[in-house]
C-alpha cells in the first residue's frame, strides 16, 4: 500500500512539471516556430518577425531557442508568475549564445531580459 501511495505521489509531481530547461550553447531549439533572434536591444521572432515583444506559439511539448545575433551582455528572464514560470538562463555575451527552454503545458510564458528589463520583452503561447 505504501508503494502505491509513493507512485501515485510521484506521478502528480510529474504531472505538476510546468516547463523544463536547459542551457544550450551548441544546435537544438524548436524549429522556426520556436527561434528567437536576441539583439543588441530586442528579442525578434525568427518565425513572424514580432520583436519587443517578441510573440511565439509553439504546441505543448516544443522548445523555444534563443539565438545571440551579436555580443551583448542578455538574460532571458522569466516574469509569469503560477504555473507560466520557467526557469531563467545565466547571462549571455557572446554572439554564439544559445538558450533552450521546453514547454509541456499549455499558457501564456512572458519573458524578459534581465539586463535590460522592460526595454526588450518576449511571449511565449503554448497551446
Amino acid at each position: 500500500m505504501r508503494f502505491r501511495i509513493l507512485m501515485a505521489s510521484a506521478l502528480v509531481a510529474v504531472a505538476a512539471c510546468k516547463a523544463v530547461t536547459s542551457p544550450d550553447n551548441g544546435g537544438g531549439g524548436g524549429g522556426p516556430a520556436g527561434d528567437v533572434i536576441v539583439g543588441n536591444t530586442f528579442y525578434k521572432s525568427a518565425h513572424n518577425g514580432s520583436q519587443n515583444p517578441a510573440v511565439d506559439t509553439i504546441a505543448a511539448g516544443d522548445s523555444v531557442t534563443w539565438a545571440w545575433n551579436a555580443a551583448g551582455s542578455h538574460m532571458i528572464q522569466s516574469t509569469g508568475t503560477g504555473p507560466t514560470i520557467f526557469r531563467n538562463s545565466i547571462v549571455f555575451s557572446a554572439a554564439t549564445s544559445k538558450y533552450t527552454a521546453t514547454f509541456k503545458n499549455p499558457g501564456t510564458y512572458p519573458y524578459q531580459c534581465g539586463v535590460h528589463g522592460a526595454a526588450m520583452t518576449g511571449v511565449i503561447v503554448v497551446q
